[in-house]
């Protein structure tokens, strides 16, 4: 990158992040109806400009949809998917400014807190199995806040900028949410869930980590694994956390029941029937809410072939170099 586009592209994100900063003071002193109001229609506008996200949601909802619902159904629900996220935002802004557990929790329904309670008495963590819907950044917020007084962590891939990720993690933690990069060390996340706090992970996208195909809308779908080995190693209980708009615009923080693990005593096997186990439970809710999801995102990316290949490259090349040490 030249020195031009490098101090071009700083700038860039120095304006963003100072135009977030702003937001994030000044949405939470609008009123309710009017932040969604705005953000809805920036939503809205982003569905407009942005050609390349906006043919990416719809090629994807026509994948799951297509059967079944009219070219202008999908693209009615590609543009709903964009003001949902704009919305997202403004209730992420509204929560970040409600210090106190009576703020935080006006307007915000919370169903299923006892599963939170029974997971907590069994003293071995609590593995948050949190999907890129509705306001999902608020999910995490969510839990220190509740009367069980749990600490949550998060694990999360660092964003693209460090401007913008400085940002996103300073942001958590003012909510008593400590950020865990993707990458951290595997004992030190078992070493947190140790401590009974909650760690909140992410299994819903196609990523560049181990993982395993399931069915998602018909369709395999290659699925991070690893909140199931975490669950086997650890033995904290699952639980599937959800933070969705309802249809007036206010929102409900659901924690659903604990997902049992597969034990059949095959490791490999178990891990990945758990895998399926977790991610049906997640398509589900987007069956229910299908446009509170990021369909912008390539679910199906990855292809069993495709996994099948690197598996041939990678024997090719472990057999070329025992040959070359012979």
């Amino acid at each position: 990158m030249s020195s031009f586009k490098k101090i071009r592209k700083n700038i860039k994100y120095s304006l963003l992040v100072a135009a977030i900063k702003v937001l994030l003071v000044v949405i939470p002193l609008l009123p309710r109806k009017i932040a969604m109001k705005l953000f809805g229609s920036l939503g809205a506008l982003a569905f407009r400009v942005m050609k390349q996200e906006r043919s990416k949601a719809i090629n994807n909802l026509n994948i799951a949809y297509g059967q079944e619902k009219s070219q202008a159904e999908i693209h009615a629900m590609a543009k709903e998917v964009f003001v949902n996220l704009g919305k997202s935002g403004a209730e992420f802004a509204i929560r970040m400014g409600q210090k106190k557990p009576e703020q935080f929790f006006e307007n915000l329904e919370v169903r299923g807190a006892e599963h939170i309670q029974e997971a907590v008495d069994k003293g071995m963590g609590i593995l948050g199995l949190i999907s890129h819907m509705g306001s999902w950044e608020c999910t995490a917020l969510s839990v220190p806040m509740l009367e069980f007084g749990v600490p949550a962590y998060a694990i999360g891939k660092k964003l693209g900028n460090e401007q913008l990720n400085k940002l996103l993690f300073e942001s958590r933690g003012k909510k008593g949410v400590q950020t865990l990069a993707r990458g951290a060390s595997y004992k030190t996340i078992l070493r947190v869930l140790s401590g009974n706090n909650l760690v909140g992970i992410l299994i819903d996208q196609d990523t560049d980590v181990r993982g395993v195909f399931v069915d998602f809308f018909g369709k395999p779908a290659y699925t991070p694994i690893g909140a199931a080995m975490l669950a086997m190693d650890s033995g904290a209980p699952v639980l599937p956390v959800f933070y969705l708009k309802k249809p007036d615009d206010t929102y409900e923080f659901i924690i659903d029941e604990e997902i049992p693990l597969v034990k059949t005593g095959n490791r490999r096997r178990d891990m990945e029937e758990s895998t399926r186990l977790f991610h049906a439970v997640i398509e589900k809710y987007i069956k229910k809410y299908p446009t509170q999801w990021v369909w912008m995102h390539n679910r199906w990316k990855t292809t069993p072939e495709m996994v099948e290949e690197k598996k041939q490259q990678k024997a090719q090349r472990q057999a070329a170099s025992q040959k070359a040490i012979q």
